[in-house]
């Protein structure tokens, strides 16, 4: 049994996407609304496969350093902290642990460490494809919507 699990996660232009497993089997979607992220309307929405609701994401900061935070039925259960103006590295603060995510411009690799030491590797294969490994048990809808909002936010914009 791997210790990693790894995902392949694709995306159209506007945003819209599935996450596969390792088999090639769809896990779960993603998709934007079209908001603007004013009253609370979530920018964002992560189902399971058949569909349902797992978690929405909210826009709580616009500037200078934007705040996003992921509610999973109506609790939220991480914020999302931009760091940097460049949209280069974030902070992912669960309840359990926070993670920084360190996208450096003009790499392929990105990497989000954990302080206990934990690591979540992402290599972009193109803007509308990118791979994910990470430690098992950490492959909740939480942190999946957390890294595909933010991932795909990143690429759409370089």
């Amino acid at each position: 049994m791997s210790e990693f699990a790894d995902y392949c996660f694709c995306s159209d232009w506007d945003g819209n996407g599935e996450i596969y497993n390792r088999d090639g089997k769809v896990v779960w979607h993603f998709q934007p609304t079209g908001s603007d992220g004013r009253a609370g309307v979530p920018l964002f929405v992560f189902t399971g496969a058949d569909g349902k609701e797992l978690a929405v994401v909210r826009r709580e900061k616009r500037l200078p350093l934007a705040r996003f935070a992921v509610f999973e039925n109506d609790v939220r259960v991480c914020t999302v902290r931009q760091r940097t103006l460049t949209l280069s590295k974030y902070d992912l603060e669960f309840e359990t642990a926070k993670w920084t995510l360190r996208m450096p411009m003009f790499s392929a690799r990105m990497k989000a460490t954990a302080a206990n030491g934990l690591e979540i590797l992402v290599r972009v294969h193109s803007r509308r494809q990118w791979f994910v490994r990470l430690p098992v048990g950490n492959d909740q809808p939480p942190m999946m919507t957390a890294l595909a909002y933010v991932t795909r936010k990143k690429l759409q914009c370089t």
